[in-house]
C-alpha cells in the first residue's frame, strides 16, 4: 500500500534478493499517519507471534505519527509455504491494518544432488547402465538447467528439465543418462544450475569388470555392444557380441527376440594362435510396443551353452509422442484447450503453451500416466478467454521429448468459437410465439391466393 492524500497506509518490505535457509533476513513494516501514538505493532509468522527487533517513530509537519517496525526471520527449507504478517492496531481504526508477504518470495533452497544406478547389478565391460541424477528439495524451479559430463566433457545439456512438486512446496527432479561401462572406468558428473547461482555437482565413477572365469573351462572375455543413442520404431538397431578364448572353432551364436529367432545374424570365427575368437552381429527391428521386449542370445561351444544373456530393448527405444490439441467450451467466452501427448517412451517430456508465439507462464505439469504397453501418455489443460482479443489467436502446444526437436500442435482460436450467451429462462413461452408466427405466415399466404383468384376472375 502507499500514501495517498494523507490516508492511512501500511507497507511491508523484505530483502531484494533471495537467500538460503539458515540466513537471518530483515522485514520492515511501516504504517501511518496517526493522530496519536496509541498504536501497537504485532508480527506473525504463519499463526505464531514473532518478536520485533526495533521500532522507529516518525512525525510529519502536521504533527501526525507513523511507525516503522523491523523483524528478523531465520529462514528454513520449509518456509516455502510460510508467511510473515505485520498487524497494526490503533484506537481510531475499526479493524487492524495488516500486510502479508510469502516467504517463498525471498527464499532459495539449493538442491541436494546424487547419482544412482540400479542396485544389485554386476556391471561388465560394455554393459549399458542407466545413471539417474537426483536433484532433491530445491526452490524455485525457474531458470533451471541440467548438464551431464563424462571425463570432464559435456555430453548432454537439458534446459528446463521436468520437475515434480513436493509436499513441502519445494521441487525435485530425476534425469537419466545411459552410459557404457569401460574397463578403465569413466567419471560421470551431473551439474544443476539455478538462475545465475553457482552450479551444484554430483559425480560417480563407473567401471566395468571382466566376466568371471568358469571353472574347468578356458577364460572367455565377453562383450556386448549396442547403439549409444535411442532409436525410433521402424528402424533396426545393431547388436554385436564378441568373445575370445575358445579352444575349438565349434562355436554357435543364436539370437532371439521374445523367444522368436532373429534371422540374418552374421557370425565370424577367427583363429588367434591357440584359441578362437567369435564375433556375432544381428539387426533387431524396433516396434513401438517393444518397451517390454527382450533379446536373448545363446553361445554354444561344442554343443554346450557357455554363455547366455538377456537384453531389454527399452534401453535402446525411443517412441516419439503423438501430439494433438482439442478444445471444449466451458462457459461464456471461456474455452478449455487440452494438449494430448500420447504413447511416448521414455517418460521424460516437457510441455509449453504458446499464445500467438508468446510463451505462457508455466504451471505444474502433471506426471505422465503409464499405459498397458509400457508407453506413457499425458494430458495438460489450459483455460483461455477467447474474447480477450478480437482477432484469431493461435494456441500452440510445444512438447520436448528428451533431446529431440520439439513437436508442435496448433489450435486456431477465435472469439466466434466461444459459446454465445443464452439466458437460462423457462422455455415455456417459446411455443406460443412459434404458433403465432406460423399463424401470421398462413394468413399472408391465404391473402395472396385470394387476391390472385380475384384478379383471374375479373379477366
Amino acid at each position: 500500500l502507499s500514501i495517498l492524500a494523507g490516508k492511512i497506509f501500511i507497507s511491508l518490505t523484505g530483502p531484494s534478493e533471495r537467500t538460503i535457509p539458515g540466513d537471518l533476513v530483515p522485514f520492515n513494516c511501516t504504517a501511518g499517519p496517526f493522530g496519536s501514538q496509541e498504536f501497537n505493532v504485532t508480527w506473525l509468522k504463519n499463526s505464531h507471534e514473532h518478536p520485533a527487533s526495533a521500532q522507529y517513530l516518525m512525525t510529519d509537519k502536521g504533527g501526525n505519527f507513523s511507525i516503522t517496525s523491523k523483524a528478523w526471520v531465520t529462514l528454513t527449507r520449509h518456509d516455502v509455504s510460510s508467511k510473515i504478517t505485520c498487524k497494526v492496531t490503533h484506537r481510531t481504526l475499526e479493524r487492524p491494518l495488516q500486510a502479508t508477504m510469502n516467504l517463498s518470495q525471498v527464499l532459495r533452497v539449493i538442491p541436494t544432488l546424487k547419482i544412482t544406478w540400479p542396485s544389485g547389478t554386476h556391471v561388465h565391460v560394455r554393459d549399458r547402465v542407466n545413471l539417474t541424477c537426483h536433484a532433491s528439495h530445491f526452490y524455485p524451479a525457474s531458470h533451471l538447467h541440467l548438464t551431464w559430463m563424462e571425463n570432464g566433457h559435456t555430453i548432454q545439456t537439458v534446459e528446463s528439465p521436468h520437475v515434480t512438486r513436493n509436499h513441502d512446496g519445494t521441487y525435485s527432479l530425476e534425469h537419466m543418462w545411459q552410459a557404457e561401462a569401460r574397463l578403465q572406468g569413466s567419471e560421470f558428473a551431473c551439474w544443476v544450475v539455478q538462475d545465475e547461482q553457482p552450479p551444484v555437482k554430483a559425480n560417480i565413477t563407473l567401471r566395468g569388470q571382466e566376466p568371471r572365469r568358469a571353472k574347468g573351462r578356458s577364460a572367455h572375455s565377453y562383450h556386448l555392444q549396442g547403439p549409444l543413442q535411442r532409436s525410433e520404431p521402424g528402424t533396426k538397431i545393431p547388436l554385436t557380441f564378441t568373445s575370445s578364448g575358445f579352444s575349438t572353432h565349434h562355436i554357435t551364436v543364436t539370437w532371439f527376440k521374445n523367444k522368436w529367432e532373429l534371422p540374418k545374424s552374421h557370425t565370424s570365427i577367427l583363429h588367434d594362435g591357440h584359441t578362437y575368437n567369435v564375433t556375432s552381429r544381428v539387426l533387431v527391428p524396433l516396434k513401438d510396443d517393444d518397451v517390454f521386449s527382450k533379446v536373448v542370445f545363446h553361445v554354444e561351444h561344442k554343443s554346450t551353452v557357455v554363455f547366455q544373456k538377456t537384453i531389454s530393448l527399452d534401453q535402446y527405444l525411443r517412441v516419439p509422442p503423438q501430439v494433438t490439441v482439442s478444445q471444449s467450451s466451458t462457459s461464456f467466452s471461456l474455452v478449455a484447450a487440452t494438449c494430448h501427448v500420447q504413447r511416448f517412451y521414455p517418460q521424460t517430456v516437457h510441455l509449453t503453451w504458446l499464445d500467438d508465439c508468446q510463451a505462457l507462464k508455466e504451471a505444474d505439469q502433471p506426471m505422465p500416466k503409464k499405459n498397458n504397453d509400457g508407453s506413457y501418455s499425458l494430458e495438460v489443460l489450459l483455460l483461455v478467454n477467447a474474447s480477450v482479443q478480437g482477432s484469431e489467436r493461435v494456441l500452440t502446444c510445444v512438447v520436448q521429448h528428451e533431446t529431440q526437436p520439439p513437436i508442435r500442435a496448433n489450435l486456431i482460436l477465435s472469439a466466434a468459437a466461444a459459446p454465445a450467451y443464452k439466458p437460462t429462462e423457462s422455455r415455456g413461452p417459446e411455443m406460443p410465439a412459434l404458433l403465432f408466427v406460423t399463424f401470421l405466415l398462413g394468413l399472408k399466404v391465404l391473402l395472396v391466393m385470394s387476391v390472385t383468384g380475384t384478379y383471374i376472375y375479373r379477366k
